[in-house]
């Protein structure tokens, strides 16, 4: 809820100061800055959310990744047991596209910034 208030919030005044211009061409600054805040505000989102998905979660998901195979398969415990590295393997390969993914939100967002920062210098 925290997230939707607070981007709700800088849109609005993106838009405000970005409409505004018409009055006064040093507006568009201040709509550019507020877009910076954002991409900012989300980036560290997204790289806590990064952080306890994929390293303080990671053993809590892996017990549910072996129950899954237990589940699934005809392996049993012990057979999980004795397995567990190659299983720990096959598991961060699962994790592969879910990473890239996020990273990608990252860098989409380390983007909007780039190009709001070129666009206030060559204004």
């Amino acid at each position: 809820m925290r997230n939707f208030l607070v981007t709700l919030f800088l849109l609005i005044l993106i838009v405000l100061f970005a409409s505004l211009q018409s009055l006064w061409n040093g507006l568009i600054y201040f709509a550019l800055s507020f877009l910076i805040v954002l991409s900012l505000y989300w980036i560290v989102i997204f790289i806590i959310q990064y952080i306890n998905d994929y390293y303080k979660s990671f053993d809590e998901d892996f017990k549910l990744y072996c129950i899954n195979i237990i589940n699934s398969t005809k392996m049993t415990t012990n057979e999980v047991n004795n397995n567990i590295e190659e299983l720990k393997k096959e598991f961060k390969k699962t994790l592969i596209r879910d990473k890239i993914i996020d990273i990608a939100k990252i860098l989409v967002a380390v983007s909007i910034i780039a190009v709001c920062i070129t666009g206030m210098v060559s204004i």
